[in-house]
């Protein structure tokens, strides 16, 4: 690869839009969710699909039902999405990501979460 294309690749890479968001990985035979933040909503839809292909677990709190039921007994759902803005920094996006994750659990039955 070029200098110059490396250089552009990675000036591109770091001008893309960042989309974080909140999560819910939801057992469908019990109905419990774990609802989570991320600051990179796309990766972790990644990485929970990897880990269903490969019959892994997601998260470590739902280890003990991934064993008993196995890992395509869960859903992924994108609940909210959020876009840093270009004057935001890393700490100010991962708060606002905070305060909606917060406004989300609210919305649920603590029984149903794990």
């Amino acid at each position: 690869m070029k200098p110059q294309n490396k250089k552009d690749l990675i000036a591109a890479y770091k001008q893309r839009a960042q989309i974080g968001g909140i999560y819910a990985v939801t057992n469908t035979q019990t109905g419990r969710s774990l609802v989570l933040a991320s600051a990179d909503i796309g990766g972790i839809r990644k990485r929970y699909e990897f880990a269903v292909a490969m019959g892994g677990c997601f998260h470590p709190k739902l280890q003990q039902d991934v064993n008993r039921c196995g890992s395509e007994s869960f859903t992924f759902t994108v609940l909210e999405e959020l876009e840093k803005k270009s004057t935001q920094t890393d700490r100010e996006f991962a708060e606002d990501l905070d305060v909606l994750l917060s406004m989300w659990l609210e919305k649920y039955d603590p029984e149903t979460l794990y």
